[in-house]
């Protein structure tokens, strides 16, 4: 019997888990599986990711499947690839580096998206966020608050939920004054 293309979009914890439970099920003598995360590296733990801010943890702690980990489960992960357009009748993903992907089965768990108010000022012209102004949700947000924490003295968190408690928590280990 041959086997299925399976392609899931989305790289994150709930996609990952999802091929983790399929590959315990036998899914690797069913499928060919194909992955699209927008990040370029293997997945990890979001929750942890107040504990990178803050210093407990290294990024390195937080991963559940590194890179190798596809690899040894026969997994093509295209990573740093978000898939921009999933032909429904072609039975095709296509991705923003030009990749395509034909598949059987479809599995969507693309995540969500941090909500940025619609603040004046906050988009530059391109609709990416200007400098200084960060959303918190990956890894590289963590890398990109960081950096700018080193060299600041002030901040301010725009949520007071649990990310943005954690974040101005984050910010201050790093000596920032949070409003």
């Amino acid at each position: 019997m041959d086997k299925q293309r399976l392609v899931v979009v989305g790289n994150g914890m709930a996609g990952a888990r999802t091929v983790e439970e399929i590959l315990s099920r036998g899914g690797a003598d069913l499928f060919d599986i194909v992955m699209f995360g927008d990040e370029p590296y293997g997945n990890y733990n979001r929750i942890l990711l107040s504990n990178v801010v803050n210093g407990s943890q290294d990024p390195s702690e937080i991963f559940l499947n590194s890179l190798p980990w596809y690899e040894e489960n026969q997994i093509r992960l295209h990573a740093g690839v978000r898939a921009t357009k999933i032909d429904r009748v072609g039975k095709r993903v296509l991705g923003d580096n030009g990749v395509v992907e034909p598949y059987d089965k479809l599995i969507l768990a693309t995540g969500s998206r941090p909500f940025i108010p619609p603040i004046k000022g906050v988009w530059d012209a391109d609709k990416k966020l200007r400098p200084g102004v960060f959303g918190f949700r990956t890894l590289d947000d963590c890398h990109a608050i960081m950096a700018a924490a080193a060299d600041a003295k002030h901040a301010a968190v725009i949520g007071g939920g649990l990310l943005g408690l954690e974040a101005a928590r984050g910010l201050l280990s790093h000596g920032c004054e949070c409003t």
